[in-house]
């Protein structure tokens, strides 16, 4: 009598645990858009942006000339650098570049950003992002981030704004390639689910995998499309706009323009907030194309073409993380 009435308890705790888990995936399918990330942007809501930023060149900064001088030098002793330009660089302080030349002083920083980022063992930070998927603009998010480079890539996330208190830990510690995800809000009471950073429902709420979370994931997407731009040598137009203040930092500004979808079929227009200190993107605001522009104005085109809007706030480099920061079995998180 003991032994079937043990039998039939475990037999309940393991129905409900089935339960459990068959309404924790049903949660992930119904949290995530089933449709994976595209753009059709004809039928796609728009919020106000905006405008504050004007389209201006303006001259070179004073340090320019050393930042493009020692970028020459590193580039003869480097065959794979950056391909160069056919004319040398006029990087007078005050003058004004050529098209082709902000473009290539753009893209020194971005690699002298993502040497100091390398550098870093580990960093917190607040991470902002809007990004258009299925053609329709998301609801603004505000993330914590911890980060870390080294023994391994690590990141952790929880959500200030959205689905408040969602938490996202992804370690290359662990063999099984997977992310854990925590949800908030009422679903907080679920068990933590793994969840593979590439799959349909993962990609379908974000444009880019947990994988290339962070600065240094953002400058090589980023760098990515500029060595291309500067390899080809045409169909895309940089200048370099009024110096702005974001986040009680000083940024240079680049406005990127391409000529047709020839030249890059995802983006239109770019505009980027660089660190004038530590040579990191702060600010990155992308612009799809249009299947019908007749008639609309830029700031009208904008509106209905911003595909993604990110920003970086808050950095801190002094707090230094330890193992469990990134560990699922961290109590705190509760995985």
């Amino acid at each position: 009598m003991l032994k079937s009435s043990h039998r039939n308890s475990s037999g309940r705790r393991n129905f409900v645990a089935a339960c459990a888990t068959a309404f924790s995936v049903g949660v992930l399918y119904c949290s995530f858009d089933s449709v994976p990330a595209g753009e059709d942007v004809s039928v796609a809501r728009t919020n106000t942006l905006n405008t504050f930023i004007q389209e201006s060149q303006v001259p070179l900064p004073p340090e320019a000339s050393t930042i493009l001088d020692s970028a020459t030098v590193d580039a003869d002793a480097d065959s794979s650098a950056v391909a160069q330009p056919a004319q040398p660089i006029a990087a007078t302080e005050g003058g004004v570049l050529d098209s082709m030349d902000t473009l290539k002083f753009c893209t020194l920083m971005l690699q002298d950003g993502a040497r100091f980022m390398e550098n870093m063992s580990d960093y917190t930070i607040q991470f902002h992002k809007e990004e258009r998927i299925n053609g329709d603009m998301q609801a603004p998010q505000a993330i914590d981030m911890k980060v870390q480079h080294t023994p391994h890539f690590a990141v952790y996330m929880k959500w200030r704004t959205g689905d408040r208190g969602r938490q996202v830990l992804y370690s290359e510690e662990y063999d099984d390639g997977c992310m854990v995800v925590k949800f908030g809000g009422f679903k907080k009471i679920l068990p933590a689910l793994k969840v593979d950073p590439n799959c349909a429902n993962a990609m379908a709420e974000s444009r880019y995998p947990v994988t290339e979370a962070g600065i240094l994931g953002m400058i090589r997407q980023i760098l990515a499309y500029r060595e291309r731009d500067l390899k080809r040598g045409h169909g895309v137009t940089c200048v370099r706009l009024a110096d702005q203040e974001f986040d009680q930092r000083k940024c240079y500004t680049f406005l990127l323009k391409y000529d047709s979808p020839e030249y890059c079929k995802m983006y239109r227009k770019s505009i980027m907030m660089v660190d004038a200190r530590y040579h990191i993107p702060v600010m990155m605001r992308n612009f799809t194309w249009a299947k019908d522009a007749e008639g609309l104005s830029e700031e009208e085109l904008d509106k209905q073409t911003l595909i993604e809007n990110y920003s970086f706030t808050n950095l801190n480099t002094s707090t230094k993380l330890a193992s469990r920061d990134f560990s699922r079995e961290n109590p705190r998180y509760r995985m």
